[in-house]
């Protein structure tokens, strides 16, 4: 597959001029309304210019507060379309406007945020920066599933900058694995295993294509070695049998394997096995992963 990039920032300034050009457009109408208002006097088809305009407001700020206070305004409604600062405003009604009430985070704060905290209440420079946050965590294996679901979160952003950046990463996660994939299609190795494996967590490959790249990991999976605790998690994710996890710590002595294995039993109410487990050792494994 062939790389495509996105100069981000034209497509911003490209956004920008769209807008203006709307306002613009939405000012004439609003001007051209109120003429025939007052020429005819009102009528039906004025009160729907009305909501015409509301509509091309609604686009431009994606606010719907903001629009209703613009349609009650009618027929002043074109000085919600002026860009002006507090200041300004304030010079023209001769009223003075409170401060924002805004919350502030200190920057070293939101530096050690969550994922899930930042999709709240950041701010959409912050979740435009999360996002290759979660290409990097993703292409890495680290939390795949969760991540994913938290990038297309992210597509569904009021903000289109924000919606623009998330399908940037959706689609450099998917180049990323495809030419992985790619370069080690003829080795027989765990890392070509992983790659294809962190690629199926992430949702992206469906149907038949998901069907090929499940066949090819298992034929790879064949050919690799089992003295690796990575060998049983892909095992266990084709197989779901609890049964690889263990026997993989077995193998490996690996203490992951064998948290995986407990946690699952824990999530799938299997108490009386899991008693026969529960060391003090492996108790501190299922309270580190509850925290």
């Amino acid at each position: 597959m062939k790389y495509r990039y996105v100069n981000r920032e034209s497509e911003k300034q490209s956004l920008s001029t769209v807008y203006i050009f709307i306002d613009i457009l939405n000012a004439l109408v609003i001007f051209t309304n109120i003429g025939v208002i007052t020429i005819n006097g009102l009528r039906f088809s004025n009160i729907i210019v009305c909501f015409l305009s509301s509509f091309l407001y609604y686009l431009t700020r994606k606010n719907l507060s903001e629009t209703i206070l613009f349609l009650l305004s009618y027929p002043v409604a074109w000085l919600f379309l002026l860009p002006l600062r507090n200041e300004e405003i304030e010079d023209f009604f001769n009223v003075s406007i409170p401060p924002e009430i805004t919350m502030r985070i200190d920057d070293s704060v939101m530096n050690v945020l969550p994922v899930r905290t930042l999709l709240i209440i950041g701010k959409p420079s912050e979740k435009k920066l999360l996002t290759r946050t979660i290409f990097t965590y993703v292409t890495k294996g680290i939390d795949v599933e969760r991540n994913m679901r938290y990038l297309r979160i992210l597509l569904k952003d009021p903000h289109m900058d924000v919606a623009l950046y998330a399908s940037q990463a959706l689609e450099d996660i998917e180049n990323y694995f495809e030419a992985n994939i790619s370069k080690t299609k003829e080795e027989n190795s765990i890392k070509s295993c992983v790659y294809i494996y962190n690629y199926l967590r992430t949702g992206i490959p469906a149907g038949v294509i998901k069907e090929e790249f499940r066949n090819l990991l298992i034929r790879k999976l064949e050919k690799t070695t089992h003295r690796v605790p990575m060998y049983y998690e892909i095992m266990y994710y084709l197989k779901k049998d609890l049964d690889i996890l263990l026997q993989g710590y077995q193998v490996t002595k690996s203490v992951e394997l064998l948290r995986r294995y407990l946690i699952e039993k824990l999530r799938q109410r299997q108490y009386v096995e899991l008693k026969s487990f529960l060391t003090t050792e492996n108790k501190k494994l299922i309270c580190k992963w509850k925290n």
